[in-house]
């Protein structure tokens, strides 16, 4: 049997109850289910915002674990030569600042470390120290680390850095595969005219 409009209509205006039940029940049908997938695609939001902070909150409580602090009267000012050398590290010792910026760097927890030479960036010189037994000078290179890991990671390395370097810039970085750090450091020289070689 082939329903023509005409029949619909009449078959409409017969069970006009039940048709007017059937289009509310396809309407709420309808409304329900938008309803339903916005809901849903809600929830997967917050879910993923409540994973992030709570991501960053076990970053923070494994630093908060780990901090070392440091013990009163255990540091003390520089007051010699020896000292100085510490603070100031000559150009020809480069390559082994390096290698220790990134031994401290896979110490404290960072994963693919990588340490690199590059020239000073737009970014305001950091401020040098003053020492009573010779001169420092902010060199004329940069120490460039790259590595992967926590936050928490990033902070262990800057406390652990030696004083021969200053935190410059941190540019972090977080995909897929985790959070991404790039670390300038510059580097303190002694001061005087015969420093490039």
């Amino acid at each position: 049997m082939v329903l023509t409009l005409s029949h619909l209509k009449m078959l409409a205006t017969r069970h006009r109850v039940h048709a007017e039940a059937i289009g509310v029940a396809a309407f709420a049908f309808i409304a329900f289910t938008v309803l339903g997938i916005a809901a849903r695609h809600r929830l997967a939001t917050a879910q993923l915002e409540r994973t992030r902070a709570s991501s960053v909150a076990a970053e923070v409580s494994d630093f908060r674990n780990g901090f070392r602090s440091s013990q009163p009267g255990g540091e003390s000012l520089p007051s010699s030569a020896v000292d100085a050398f510490a603070i100031a590290a000559p150009r020809d010792t480069r390559v082994s600042l390096a290698q220790q910026v990134a031994s401290s760097a896979e110490s404290a927890g960072l994963t693919g470390v990588r340490v690199m030479f590059a020239t000073p960036d737009s970014a305001a010189p950091p401020v040098r120290p003053e020492l009573f037994s010779a001169t420092v000078a902010v060199a004329d290179y940069t120490i460039v680390i790259e590595g992967a890991g926590s936050f928490a990671a990033v902070l262990s390395l800057v406390n652990e850095l030696p004083a021969s370097v200053a935190l410059e810039r941190l540019i972090a970085v977080r995909d897929k595969s985790g959070s991404h750090y790039r670390l300038t450091l510059a580097v303190f020289e002694p001061g005087g005219p015969t420093q490039h070689g």
